[in-house]
């Protein structure tokens, strides 16, 4: 829950803060006005004294009230900010979910009638502009999809169900999805993962995984100019999937963020490959729900890249 919705830590995070610091207040309080008692009883023949550790003890009340009244007031505003924080990602989600929905359908009749446009047409201008229509239909989709996902995953909705799913239908699944734009791109993706090779997971959680991880590939492949990505599968202590390219890459000190959610590598990517920096937050988020782990390796800028996955392998 923590993780999910930071802003529950740190409101139990102030609150801690608040409690230490108010019995730290509380007990210097205590312990100046116990001083001053002791001291008025020691000298208690002498007016001055008396008088004195009055004047004593009602300062330091007076100080330590206001200290707890102004701690108190800035922790009730900083919860205030961070529940009002909250509330506005609440209904930002709400709306971009609300939003993804109402896109899906107007989307569907376009990818429809560019289809029907691309098989009955017998232009080749038509055909051209139905493919793009499709191309860029497709794409919208994708990234509604990663939006809707991203969704569920942050106010913890997405239902998981793992059973032993094949390793190698799903990739094929997913290469064909990806293979026309890459095909029109000049962009060789292969398939190296044996037939019988079998991994405990969400069957859909595995399908986006893979999805996302090709799109990306495929995108950093048209924006660095390259022209091969590789599905490798293997098994060995469990089951372990990498999906390289050969395309934009990224500096290594960033592997770790690009998984972050919204996060783009470099300028140079900004520039030329489109997208969210949902999909591989979502992967990363799905693998985890999995059980499995997955890391990133990219020698730097413009020399390829490489998601690996691994999961325990399903029993036999």
């Amino acid at each position: 829950m923590l993780r999910r919705d930071p802003s529950k830590a740190l409101q139990v995070g102030f609150l801690a803060l608040l409690l230490i610091s108010a019995v730290m207040i509380l007990w210097w309080m205590f312990d100046h006005a116990r001083y001053a008692r002791s001291v008025e009883q020691r000298f208690a023949a002498d007016t001055t004294v008396a008088a004195d550790s009055e004047a004593r003890v009602n300062r330091v009340l007076w100080e330590g009230g206001f200290f707890l009244v102004v701690l108190f007031g800035g922790m009730a505003v900083l919860t205030r900010a961070i529940r009002h924080d909250a509330e506005l990602r609440r209904r930002q989600q709400n709306f971009l979910a609300a939003v993804s929905h109402e896109f899906k359908s107007p989307l569907a009749s376009i990818q429809l009638a560019a289809e029907t446009l691309v098989l009955r047409s017998r232009e080749a201008d038509s055909q051209r502009l139905g493919r793009r229509m499709l191309e860029d239909g497709e794409r919208l989709l994708r990234m509604i999809d990663n939006l809707l996902d991203t969704t569920r995953l942050e106010e913890g909705r997405q239902k998981l169900t793992p059973q032993p799913t094949n390793v190698h239908a799903a990739a094929t699944a997913a290469v064909a999805e990806v293979a026309e734009r890459a095909r029109l791109r000049n962009i060789a993706v292969t398939l190296d993962v044996p037939q019988e090779l079998n991994v405990d997971i969400d069957p859909d959680a595995l399908a986006t995984a893979l999805r996302n991880l090709l799109d990306n590939a495929v995108k950093a492949c048209i924006a660095g100019n390259g022209h091969a990505v590789n599905v490798r599968a293997t098994r060995g202590g469990g089951v372990t999937i990498a999906v390289s390219d050969d395309g934009l890459g990224f500096p290594p000190e960033e592997a770790v963020m690009i998984f972050e959610k919204f996060h783009r590598v470099g300028d140079e990517l900004r520039r030329t490959m489109p997208g969210t920096g949902l999909g591989l937050y979502i992967v990363k988020r799905l693998v985890e729900l999995s059980g499995g782990t997955i890391d990133a390796q990219s020698a730097g800028p413009g020399k390829g890249a490489t998601v690996t996955i691994r999961w325990p392998e399903a029993a036999q």
